[in-house]
């Protein structure tokens, strides 16, 4: 199912700050000499690295000592017997070119349950704790008296230890490496919203986090699942399933059942108050227009077809006019044997039903039948 689906919903948004050791990329270009050279040899030490850099194994040993410890630090290198090989971390940094620094300090750290996040982690800023006589005397006094601390939620401390892109955060990559079990709760929910637009493979988040007015749009990565699975969730969700033809992409309607713009377009918008998208959950009301229609029956496509055969009588219905409108209205229903009624047929009938002969269709119809036209 091809169709223009976008499904959107706000995002709740949770906000802590918390102590702890996150590492943020940064350039570091003397450690890719280090890195690659661990990958050439498969394992280096610090008498090969310092003839391999500095051409001198000797004065120079303790710098490239302290080069490969700084990659262990960094999670860049593996240390074993003696020998230091590169990690997943190193292979990536010297694609990227950034590593992943840990610093230790507070942290103000928004985050997020929503199943369409890769992570639940959005943003993550430094933040330097008030001065003593701030809290205590100085301007941020009251809002010291309010502050208190709570356990992080487990859904938070999952994430350590493994490197996320911060979807608010400029697509920076971060790795939480430590956070302490208490943190203080923070009133700074963001105004986050997310659009997922199911058949162009679309997943973006719009808004700001309310603490620092930070503005917000990001293109995520869209969830995998088909836009035809989520299009048959759609109608399952909304009871309609059934009457949907998967291999004719159709939806089946008695002709009772639909206005005339519908039975003309062959199509109608489909209102779906509650969607609902498996291990996604629910988003806001949603229509979708020009969902194709058609009748589930030969009877409801005969009385289909003929009240579009003469919804086309708005001119003279001269013989060609006449055979083009009966081919035009039997169209959408070639599975079925339709018999539309002639031009004399139909000009009898409509005779029959407007004595008054007001309706401008008997004029077009009889015109053409008098000349024969």
């Amino acid at each position: 199912m091809n169709r223009n689906i976008i499904l959107e919903r706000p995002v709740v948004v949770r906000c802590w700050r918390v102590v702890g050791q996150v590492a943020k990329a940064e350039k570091r270009p003397e450690l890719t000499p280090v890195l690659l050279r661990a990958s050439e040899t498969g394992g280096t030490d610090a008498r090969d690295l310092a003839g391999h850099l500095f051409f001198e194994t000797r004065s120079r040993r303790v710098v490239a000592e302290r080069l490969l410890r700084i990659g262990v630090v960094y999670g860049l290198l593996e240390e074993r017997n003696g020998k230091f090989t590169l990690t997943t971390a190193g292979e990536t940094a010297i694609d990227t070119g950034d590593v992943l620094v840990p610093q230790f300090g507070a942290w103000t750290i928004w985050a997020s349950e929503e199943p369409l996040l890769h992570s639940p982690i959005l943003c993550v800023d430094a933040w330097k704790e008030p001065l003593a006589f701030d809290e205590i005397k100085g301007r941020k006094r009251e809002s010291a008296k309010q502050r208190s601390s709570e356990e992080l939620p487990r859904w938070i401390r999952n994430v350590v230890g493994t490197p996320i892109t911060l979807a608010a955060g400029s697509g920076a990559e971060i790795r939480i490496d430590d956070l302490e079990d208490k943190a203080e709760a923070v009133d700074a929910n963001g105004l986050l919203r997310l659009s997922w637009n199911v058949g162009d493979g679309r997943l973006q988040l719009t808004g700001t986090l309310t603490l620092e007015g930070k503005k917000v749009t990001t293109e995520l990565d869209a969830p995998s699942m088909s836009p035809n699975r989520v299009w048959r969730a759609l109608l399952e969700n909304g009871g309609l399933l059934e009457q949907w033809d998967e291999e004719r992409q159709v939806l089946y309607v008695s002709v009772d059942e639909t206005n005339e713009t519908e039975r003309e377009a062959m199509s109608r918008i489909l209102e779906f108050e509650s969607p609902d998208v498996p291990d996604y959950g629910k988003f806001e009301p949603l229509a979708v227009s020009e969902v194709p229609i058609t009748a589930p029956s030969e009877v409801d496509a005969q009385s289909w077809a003929k009240w579009r055969l003469r919804a086309r009588i708005r001119d003279y219905a001269t013989s060609e006019r006449y055979g083009a409108w009966r081919n035009e209205a039997a169209a959408p229903f070639k599975q079925y044997e339709i018999e539309l009624p002639t031009r004399t047929e139909l000009f009898d009938e409509v005779c029959n039903r407007t004595p008054d002969r007001r309706d401008p269709r008997f004029w077009r119809l009889a015109a053409a039948e008098d000349w024969r036209l």
